[in-house]
């Protein structure tokens, strides 16, 4: 099953709302909750058990959790477009490049802003929060409201909480942002 899914890329199993298809049951069923019946707490609580300590990025498994900490924090990229040299950490990610940007497949066109895109769930994400105004996260400090939950974190942490600079008390969202402006502006 893995490398029929995986390798191949064999997605047999197509959801009848928007046709977007899975390589197994578990990813299909997953997809028709949190997207077209807008189970939103589901996600975040039986997939999202990895916190990234660097930039408090919640992530869903352990493979991911590692491939986000060597991609994102250690800067490992291993996959090479053989068209631009633009580098990846996956090689779905190199293929989807490949497909959006040197092949200009981007099936899914916006017809209130023309913005298009290559992928299904972008797309819809878009509609929902540019156009339908849908912010279903919240700060409950503020009320401030977010279509992402990744902004709503980063203006928690800027806003309400954030890391402060022990030299000059700025504030950041991120650890890692606190860190580069420590070696940048007080350490030569």
């Amino acid at each position: 099953m893995h490398i029929k899914t995986v390798h191949k890329g064999c997605k047999d199993l197509k959801c009848d709302k928007c046709e977007e298809k899975f390589g197994n049951k578990s990813h299909l069923l997953f997809h028709l909750k949190t997207v077209h019946e807008g189970c939103k707490d589901l996600a975040f609580k039986v997939f999202k058990n990895y916190l990234c300590d660097n930039c408090e990025k919640e992530l869903r498994n352990k493979r991911n959790f590692l491939y986000h900490i060597t991609a994102v924090h250690e800067g490992r990229k291993d996959y090479a477009c053989n068209k631009c040299e633009k580098k990846f950490g996956k090689k779905q990610h190199l293929l989807d490049h490949q497909k959006s940007v040197h092949e200009g497949n981007k099936d899914y066109s916006c017809d209130k802003c023309e913005k298009k895109f290559w992928n299904r769930n972008y797309f819809y994400k878009h509609q929902k929060i540019v156009h339908e105004s849908c912010k279903d996260f919240a700060c409950d400090k503020c009320g401030k409201k977010f279509g992402y939950k990744s902004h709503l974190l980063v203006h928690q942490k800027t806003v309400h909480e954030g890391y402060a600079c022990d030299k000059c008390e700025k504030k950041f969202g991120k650890k890692s942002s606190l860190n580069i402006h420590k070696k940048t502006v007080h350490e030569n």
